[in-house]
């Protein structure tokens, strides 16, 4: 058997943390933050959006790593039973990464969450589904008593915003059924390990930087994103979900309003914190992600943090902060990568 996979029916999930897309962005820190304190993690991943290796977990006896599909898991007779919590963070993920999912993303997201919710409302496992600030469908100052707009060009990015809506009806209502169960809508999430290749842009613009590749804008780059550590909203989890449980609310809005920032003014002091000789520059996003890319339909995506405040949350990582940590994950993958490649010095 490949190292550190588990057969379904041999897997321990008694007292464990499960965490669906562990080995994703968020996923992976969730799941590190757990075994730094000493839980028992169980982590179900498909591999699609995996940012890290798989060796540490599977060294770790206190980790147990299932390479598939969370629809797979329980089809083939995986359970939550006797699990302390489930978050579920398995998603397709990033505007340019769910592209090549065109008309199977919405039902890739809700079968899965449906799976999880239905396994949670049988063993009587509280549960952290992940939706997504993109379901507001509009800009501005977004909070989480607000209308949802559907746009109307129903593009691969409002399938996707779709999807994570129906997710949280689906959770919202299925509380009448017993479920344990509320809804994070992180805002633009980035921090170390968040890959360039789903389309964000604080690792594309850091990775360009330490290359001193061209800083590459979309659109007329006065976009407005608010930007949130991903410690911070590990942190949401690992120390507030059961305030937030037993809070009554259903919706979290989980983001940082202070690290509001336009995308201009972010591939600016990426280009000054990195000493990059980079120029930055306009570039048509269709050009280099294809004709499905679209911008987000939110051109300021502010979040207001009432229901997080209110269960002794708040955000503590400032963007500059926020933005060296990246850097100082990178400078050394992009460094081994130009040396293989044969470039300059990195910036």
């Amino acid at each position: 058997m490949e190292l550190g996979v588990v057969e379904t029916e041999t897997v321990d999930t008694e007292g464990a943390v499960i965490v669906t897309g562990g080995l994703g962005f968020i996923g992976s820190f969730v799941a590190d933050a757990y075994l730094a304190a000493g839980r028992k993690v169980v982590i179900i991943d498909s591999m699609v959006s995996s940012v890290i290796s798989t060796r540490p977990y599977d060294e770790d006896p206190n980790c147990t790593v299932l390479r598939m599909k969370v629809e797979d898991y329980f089809a083939r007779g995986g359970t939550v039973a006797g699990a302390d919590r489930v978050i579920h963070a398995a998603s397709l993920v990033g505007p340019a990464g769910i592209l090549r999912f065109a008309g199977r993303l919405g039902p890739e997201i809700v079968r899965s969450a449906e799976m999880v919710v239905e396994q949670c409302i049988t063993h009587d496992v509280p549960v952290v589904v992940f939706s997504s600030a993109e379901v507001y469908g509009r800009s501005g100052q977004l909070a989480e008593p607000d209308t949802l707009h559907v746009p109307v060009d129903y593009s691969v990015r409002v399938e996707y915003a779709i999807a994570k809506a129906l997710t949280e009806c689906m959770v919202a209502n299925s509380r009448h059924r017993g479920l344990k169960g509320i809804v994070i809508r992180p805002f633009n999430v980035t921090g170390p390990r968040q890959s360039e290749m789903g389309g964000f842009v604080v690792p594309t613009f850091v990775q360009q930087a330490l290359l001193g590749d061209d800083i590459t804008v979309f659109a007329t780059g006065e976009q407005l994103r608010a930007f949130l550590s991903v410690s911070d909203l590990t942190r949401f989890i690992t120390d507030h979900m059961d305030d937030a449980l037993a809070s009554g609310h259903l919706l979290f809005n989980v983001g940082n309003p202070t690290n509001k920032i336009t995308v201009r003014g972010l591939a600016d002091m990426v280009k000054e914190l990195t000493g990059s000789p980079s120029t930055v520059v306009y570039a048509d996003a269709k050009k280099i992600h294809g004709d499905l890319y679209e911008e987000a339909h939110s051109f300021e995506k502010t979040p207001v943090l009432d229901n997080s405040l209110s269960v002794g949350w708040a955000p503590k990582v400032d963007l500059e902060a926020l933005i060296l940590e990246t850097i100082e994950y990178y400078r050394p993958i992009v460094a081994a990568s130009a040396a293989r490649a044969g470039q300059a010095d990195v910036a």
